[in-house]
Protein backbone atom coordinates (compact mmCIF):
# COMPACT_ATOMS: atom_id res chain seq x y z
CA UNK A 1 0.00 0.00 0.00
CA UNK A 2 1.55 3.38 -1.18
CA UNK A 3 1.14 7.02 0.66
CA UNK A 4 -1.58 7.50 -1.51
CA UNK A 5 -3.43 4.99 -0.77
CA UNK A 6 -2.77 5.06 2.38
CA UNK A 7 -4.66 8.55 2.89
CA UNK A 8 -7.45 7.83 0.60
CA UNK A 9 -8.24 4.89 2.96
CA UNK A 10 -8.25 7.15 5.97
CA UNK A 11 -10.12 9.52 4.36
CA UNK A 12 -12.48 7.21 3.80
CA UNK A 13 -12.60 5.86 7.00
CA UNK A 14 -12.87 9.43 8.68
CA UNK A 15 -16.37 9.58 6.33
CA UNK A 16 -17.40 6.14 7.38
CA UNK A 17 -16.73 7.06 11.13
CA UNK A 18 -18.89 10.55 10.93
CA UNK A 19 -21.73 8.62 8.87
CA UNK A 20 -21.71 6.00 11.47
CA UNK A 21 -22.13 9.35 14.44
CA UNK A 22 -24.42 11.19 12.19
CA UNK A 23 -26.70 7.38 11.91
CA UNK A 24 -26.22 7.09 15.96
CA UNK A 25 -26.71 10.44 16.62
CA UNK A 26 -30.17 11.19 14.17
CA UNK A 27 -31.11 7.74 14.78
CA UNK A 28 -31.51 7.04 18.30
CA UNK A 29 -33.81 5.30 18.51
CA UNK A 30 -32.80 2.41 16.71
CA UNK A 31 -30.14 1.02 18.39
CA UNK A 32 -31.17 2.50 21.54
CA UNK A 33 -34.38 2.67 21.68
CA UNK A 34 -36.09 0.32 18.94
CA UNK A 35 -39.66 0.31 19.46
CA UNK A 36 -40.50 -3.37 18.56
CA UNK A 37 -43.94 -3.35 19.33
CA UNK A 38 -46.51 -0.77 20.34
CA UNK A 39 -46.95 -0.90 24.38
CA UNK A 40 -48.63 2.11 25.60
CA UNK A 41 -45.87 3.74 23.21
CA UNK A 42 -43.28 2.85 25.46
CA UNK A 43 -39.82 2.63 23.95
CA UNK A 44 -37.99 -0.58 23.88
CA UNK A 45 -34.35 -0.17 24.83
CA UNK A 46 -32.03 -2.59 23.05
CA UNK A 47 -29.81 -2.93 25.67
CA UNK A 48 -30.58 -4.87 28.89
CA UNK A 49 -28.35 -2.96 31.10
CA UNK A 50 -30.16 0.54 29.86
CA UNK A 51 -33.53 -1.06 30.84
CA UNK A 52 -35.61 -0.35 34.10
CA UNK A 53 -37.44 -2.91 35.62
CA UNK A 54 -40.82 -2.36 34.37
CA UNK A 55 -39.49 -1.77 30.90
CA UNK A 56 -37.60 -5.41 31.78
CA UNK A 57 -40.77 -6.64 32.53
CA UNK A 58 -42.29 -5.61 29.24
CA UNK A 59 -39.65 -7.17 27.31
CA UNK A 60 -40.17 -10.14 28.93
CA UNK A 61 -43.81 -10.78 28.28
CA UNK A 62 -43.01 -9.89 24.80
CA UNK A 63 -41.37 -13.16 24.59
CA UNK A 64 -38.37 -11.49 21.94
CA UNK A 65 -35.11 -13.42 22.21
CA UNK A 66 -31.89 -11.94 24.70
CA UNK A 67 -28.86 -11.95 22.87
CA UNK A 68 -25.67 -12.25 25.18
CA UNK A 69 -22.24 -11.59 23.46
CA UNK A 70 -19.06 -13.28 24.54
CA UNK A 71 -15.77 -12.97 23.49
CA UNK A 72 -12.16 -12.42 24.68
CA UNK A 73 -9.23 -10.11 24.88
CA UNK A 74 -6.60 -11.52 22.64
CA UNK A 75 -4.26 -10.06 20.54
CA UNK A 76 -5.33 -9.21 16.86
CA UNK A 77 -2.26 -8.56 15.05
CA UNK A 78 -0.93 -5.21 15.20
CA UNK A 79 -3.61 -3.50 13.17
CA UNK A 80 -6.98 -4.69 15.26
CA UNK A 81 -7.75 -3.90 18.87
CA UNK A 82 -7.02 -6.81 21.49
CA UNK A 83 -10.80 -6.39 22.47
CA UNK A 84 -11.51 -7.39 18.56
CA UNK A 85 -13.77 -10.94 19.41
CA UNK A 86 -16.28 -9.16 22.14
CA UNK A 87 -16.79 -6.10 19.70
CA UNK A 88 -17.54 -7.88 17.04
CA UNK A 89 -19.82 -10.42 19.25
CA UNK A 90 -21.44 -7.43 20.67
CA UNK A 91 -22.43 -5.55 16.98
CA UNK A 92 -23.83 -8.36 15.26
CA UNK A 93 -25.94 -9.52 18.73
CA UNK A 94 -27.01 -5.27 18.30
CA UNK A 95 -28.01 -5.67 14.52
CA UNK A 96 -30.01 -8.70 15.04
CA UNK A 97 -31.59 -7.36 18.15
CA UNK A 98 -33.06 -4.42 16.09
CA UNK A 99 -33.74 -6.19 13.46
CA UNK A 100 -35.47 -9.42 14.75
CA UNK A 101 -36.72 -7.11 17.84
CA UNK A 102 -34.44 -8.53 21.07
CA UNK A 103 -32.10 -6.79 23.77
CA UNK A 104 -28.30 -7.36 23.88
CA UNK A 105 -27.18 -8.64 27.65
CA UNK A 106 -23.68 -6.98 28.64
CA UNK A 107 -20.91 -9.03 27.14
CA UNK A 108 -18.70 -11.50 28.45
CA UNK A 109 -15.49 -10.22 27.22
CA UNK A 110 -13.00 -12.33 29.44
CA UNK A 111 -12.90 -15.73 27.16
CA UNK A 112 -10.37 -18.75 26.85
CA UNK A 113 -7.16 -17.59 25.22
CA UNK A 114 -4.99 -20.66 24.03
CA UNK A 115 -2.34 -19.88 20.79
CA UNK A 116 -2.02 -16.43 21.96
CA UNK A 117 -1.97 -17.00 25.65
CA UNK A 118 1.73 -15.52 26.37
CA UNK A 119 0.57 -12.13 24.26
CA UNK A 120 -0.44 -9.15 26.63
CA UNK A 121 -3.36 -8.63 27.89
CA UNK A 122 -5.07 -11.97 26.81
CA UNK A 123 -7.41 -13.58 29.21
CA UNK A 124 -7.34 -17.63 30.23
CA UNK A 125 -8.14 -19.50 32.79
CA UNK A 126 -9.11 -22.63 33.59
CA UNK A 127 -12.10 -23.99 30.93
CA UNK A 128 -14.02 -25.30 34.39
CA UNK A 129 -14.50 -21.44 35.64
CA UNK A 130 -15.05 -20.12 32.16
CA UNK A 131 -18.26 -22.62 31.28
CA UNK A 132 -19.15 -22.55 35.23
CA UNK A 133 -19.54 -18.42 35.39
CA UNK A 134 -21.39 -18.22 31.86
CA UNK A 135 -23.79 -21.44 33.19
CA UNK A 136 -24.24 -19.41 36.48
CA UNK A 137 -25.41 -16.22 34.54
CA UNK A 138 -27.43 -17.73 31.90
CA UNK A 139 -29.35 -20.02 34.47
CA UNK A 140 -30.23 -16.95 36.14
CA UNK A 141 -31.78 -15.26 33.21
CA UNK A 142 -34.03 -18.33 32.65
CA UNK A 143 -34.76 -18.34 35.98
CA UNK A 144 -36.20 -14.57 35.57
CA UNK A 145 -38.10 -15.82 32.25
CA UNK A 146 -35.72 -15.68 29.15
CA UNK A 147 -37.20 -18.51 27.65
CA UNK A 148 -35.07 -17.63 24.07
CA UNK A 149 -31.37 -17.33 24.27
CA UNK A 150 -29.19 -15.99 21.37
CA UNK A 151 -24.96 -16.80 22.41
CA UNK A 152 -22.99 -14.75 19.63
CA UNK A 153 -19.95 -15.91 20.30
CA UNK A 154 -16.56 -13.93 18.89
CA UNK A 155 -13.78 -16.32 19.89
CA UNK A 156 -13.03 -19.99 18.48
CA UNK A 157 -11.44 -20.53 22.10
CA UNK A 158 -14.53 -20.58 23.72
CA UNK A 159 -16.40 -23.26 21.61
CA UNK A 160 -15.78 -26.39 23.66
CA UNK A 161 -16.61 -24.80 26.72
CA UNK A 162 -19.98 -23.53 25.25
CA UNK A 163 -20.85 -26.68 23.46
CA UNK A 164 -20.94 -28.43 27.09
CA UNK A 165 -22.67 -26.05 28.73
CA UNK A 166 -25.47 -25.50 26.05
CA UNK A 167 -25.74 -29.84 26.50
CA UNK A 168 -25.82 -29.53 30.08
CA UNK A 169 -28.46 -26.31 30.09
CA UNK A 170 -31.07 -28.29 27.35
CA UNK A 171 -31.38 -31.38 29.48
CA UNK A 172 -32.15 -29.44 32.43
CA UNK A 173 -35.05 -26.66 31.62
CA UNK A 174 -37.42 -25.78 28.35
CA UNK A 175 -35.24 -23.04 26.91
CA UNK A 176 -34.52 -22.46 23.26
CA UNK A 177 -30.86 -22.00 23.21
CA UNK A 178 -28.36 -20.78 20.29
CA UNK A 179 -25.16 -20.88 19.99
CA UNK A 180 -23.54 -18.71 17.33
CA UNK A 181 -20.14 -19.02 15.44
CA UNK A 182 -20.15 -15.87 13.11
CA UNK A 183 -17.37 -16.45 11.34
CA UNK A 184 -17.85 -20.11 10.45
CA UNK A 185 -21.19 -19.28 9.46
CA UNK A 186 -19.68 -16.03 7.37
CA UNK A 187 -17.46 -18.54 5.20
CA UNK A 188 -19.45 -18.04 2.19
CA UNK A 189 -19.82 -14.22 2.02
CA UNK A 190 -15.95 -14.38 2.90
CA UNK A 191 -15.13 -16.62 -0.44
CA UNK A 192 -17.98 -14.47 -2.76
CA UNK A 193 -16.22 -10.46 -1.30
CA UNK A 194 -12.81 -11.32 -0.87
CA UNK A 195 -12.29 -14.68 -2.80
CA UNK A 196 -11.59 -16.94 0.10
CA UNK A 197 -11.58 -17.64 3.83
CA UNK A 198 -9.24 -15.97 5.82
CA UNK A 199 -8.46 -16.47 9.67
CA UNK A 200 -8.04 -15.42 13.33
CA UNK A 201 -7.88 -11.32 12.41
CA UNK A 202 -7.49 -11.57 9.25
CA UNK A 203 -10.28 -11.01 6.12
CA UNK A 204 -13.33 -11.54 8.13
CA UNK A 205 -12.62 -10.06 11.43
CA UNK A 206 -10.68 -6.71 9.68
CA UNK A 207 -14.15 -6.33 7.49
CA UNK A 208 -16.21 -6.52 10.90
CA UNK A 209 -14.20 -4.05 12.85
CA UNK A 210 -14.36 -1.52 9.51
CA UNK A 211 -18.24 -2.15 9.77
CA UNK A 212 -18.88 -1.63 13.88
CA UNK A 213 -15.54 0.39 14.72
CA UNK A 214 -13.76 1.54 11.60
CA UNK A 215 -11.72 4.74 13.49
CA UNK A 216 -10.26 1.31 15.98
CA UNK A 217 -8.37 0.21 12.73
CA UNK A 218 -5.36 1.16 11.81
CA UNK A 219 -4.21 -0.59 8.39
CA UNK A 220 -0.54 0.65 9.11
CA UNK A 221 0.61 -0.93 11.42
CA UNK A 222 0.17 -4.90 9.41
CA UNK A 223 2.37 -5.83 7.52
CA UNK A 224 1.72 -9.39 5.99
CA UNK A 225 5.43 -10.28 5.80
CA UNK A 226 5.81 -9.67 9.39
CA UNK A 227 2.73 -10.63 10.90
CA UNK A 228 0.80 -13.48 8.90
CA UNK A 229 1.16 -17.32 10.18
CA UNK A 230 -0.44 -20.41 8.43
CA UNK A 231 -0.92 -22.91 11.83
CA UNK A 232 -0.26 -25.93 11.08
CA UNK A 233 -1.14 -29.21 12.94
CA UNK A 234 2.00 -31.19 12.08
CA UNK A 235 3.74 -28.21 14.13
CA UNK A 236 2.41 -26.51 17.46
CA UNK A 237 4.51 -23.05 18.08
CA UNK A 238 3.83 -21.01 21.04
CA UNK A 239 3.85 -17.63 20.76
CA UNK A 240 3.22 -18.15 17.21
CA UNK A 241 5.68 -16.08 14.58
CA UNK A 242 2.71 -13.80 13.78
CA UNK A 243 -1.13 -13.01 15.14
CA UNK A 244 -2.69 -12.75 11.85
CA UNK A 245 -3.57 -16.58 11.08
CA UNK A 246 -4.55 -16.90 7.46
CA UNK A 247 -5.52 -20.69 7.99
CA UNK A 248 -5.28 -22.28 4.72
CA UNK A 249 -2.47 -19.47 3.23
CA UNK A 250 -4.63 -18.30 0.49
CA UNK A 251 -3.03 -14.69 0.58
CA UNK A 252 -6.75 -13.81 -0.32
CA UNK A 253 -7.67 -14.47 3.33
CA UNK A 254 -5.42 -11.57 4.68
CA UNK A 255 -6.98 -8.58 6.08
CA UNK A 256 -8.28 -6.18 3.29
CA UNK A 257 -9.01 -2.78 4.23
CA UNK A 258 -11.77 -1.60 1.51
CA UNK A 259 -14.95 -0.24 3.49
CA UNK A 260 -17.10 -0.53 0.71
CA UNK A 261 -16.39 -4.92 0.70
CA UNK A 262 -16.35 -4.87 4.58
CA UNK A 263 -19.95 -3.55 4.54
CA UNK A 264 -20.74 -5.96 1.45
CA UNK A 265 -19.73 -8.77 3.71
CA UNK A 266 -21.17 -8.50 7.19
CA UNK A 267 -24.35 -7.47 5.54
CA UNK A 268 -24.25 -10.42 3.82
CA UNK A 269 -23.23 -12.22 7.29
CA UNK A 270 -25.81 -11.03 9.42
CA UNK A 271 -28.70 -11.64 6.51
CA UNK A 272 -27.91 -15.19 6.60
CA UNK A 273 -27.50 -15.22 10.52
CA UNK A 274 -30.88 -13.57 10.59
CA UNK A 275 -32.67 -16.06 8.25
CA UNK A 276 -31.44 -18.94 10.39
CA UNK A 277 -32.59 -17.43 13.57
CA UNK A 278 -35.91 -16.41 11.99
CA UNK A 279 -36.78 -20.05 10.75
CA UNK A 280 -35.79 -21.28 14.30
CA UNK A 281 -37.49 -18.98 16.29
CA UNK A 282 -41.19 -19.78 14.21
CA UNK A 283 -40.55 -23.70 14.34
CA UNK A 284 -39.59 -23.82 18.18
CA UNK A 285 -42.92 -24.97 19.07
CA UNK A 286 -44.18 -26.96 16.46
CA UNK A 287 -43.64 -29.87 19.03
CA UNK A 288 -44.92 -30.07 22.64
CA UNK A 289 -44.02 -31.80 26.28
CA UNK A 290 -41.11 -32.81 27.49
CA UNK A 291 -38.38 -29.83 27.83
CA UNK A 292 -39.53 -28.23 24.64
CA UNK A 293 -39.86 -24.37 25.18
CA UNK A 294 -43.32 -23.26 25.27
Amino acid sequence: MNLDDRHILSAIQILFALELVLVSEFNLKGWRMKKTRPVEDEPHFLFLEEMTTPVVERFLESGDPLFIPVGTLEAHGRHLPVGTDTMCAKGIAAELAEKMGGAVAPAFSYGLTNLLAQTAPASFFPQDIFRAYLETAIKAYIAHGFRKIVIVNGHGGNRDALMHMCRALVRETPVALSVIHWWLLAEEASKEVYGAVGGHAAAEETAAMLYFHPTLVDPDLYDSANDDFTPNEGMWLYPPPGEVLVYDGNPLGRPNMNCEKAQRFMKSVISKIREILERWLSRITRLKGGLRPS
